[in-house]
């Protein structure tokens, strides 16, 4: 690989304390072969807890989206921080800070 495949994400609609929104974290698969035993792990320290999923495989090319609903407790800047680990791919990160506004 040229360049370090990554995970982005994004956020949907006004990140206010108390309020639900969602997190989407997308990968695509830049290798030329099916990814195996695919875990993503999410973490958002002050706003949600660690959560994992497994999704088995993700064929070449092809993205991946992950849609996580969460409620921030806390105003202030925070941090999302997601990470992918399968057979032939370890170590793939994305991180976004996120301002959490008050209600």
């Amino acid at each position: 690989l040229l360049h370090c495949p990554f995970l982005v994400l994004q956020t949907k609609g006004e990140l206010l304390a108390g309020k639900e929104t969602s997190v989407i974290v997308e990968f695509t698969n830049p290798l030329k072969q099916t990814l195996e035993n695919v875990t993503l792990r999410l973490e958002g320290p002050g706003m949600l807890r660690t959560i994992k999923k497994q999704f088995g495989r993700i064929p070449m090319n092809s993205t991946l989206t992950w849609e996580v609903k969460f409620t921030p407790m806390r105003p202030g800047l925070r941090k999302l921080i997601a990470s992918l680990n399968s057979d032939a791919l370890r170590h793939v990160y994305g991180e976004l800070n996120v301002q959490i506004q008050k209600p």
